[in-house]
């Protein structure tokens, strides 16, 4: 991997950490003058390292919310149901 300072390497990580891909990103390729494919693979797969590494510093899994939207829109067609079933029986 090319050389970046300790600083430029701590605020790549912590951006990765806090699930900020793109942030990483932008940090790195101003360090590097890389192109954005360049740096995205070498993040990636740094990424992966730290994942294996540390999985407990990583705020996000990059699927976070996708179970609770589908929980509330469950939840809310459950509602939807409900009230019509009771505006049916109440003859609403």
């Amino acid at each position: 991997m090319p050389d970046l300072t300790d600083d430029q390497w701590s605020q790549v990580e912590a951006h990765l950490y806090d699930g900020r891909k793109i942030e990483a990103i932008k940090v790195y390729r101003e360090a590097t003058g890389a192109g954005l494919k360049e740096s995205k693979d070498i993040l990636d797969q740094h990424e992966a390292e730290l994942r294996g590494q540390f999985p407990e510093r990583f705020k996000t899994t990059g699927k976070a919310g996708c179970g609770t939207a589908v929980m509330l829109l469950a939840v809310g067609l459950l509602g939807l149901g409900a009230a019509a079933l009771a505006a049916t029986y109440h003859g609403v």
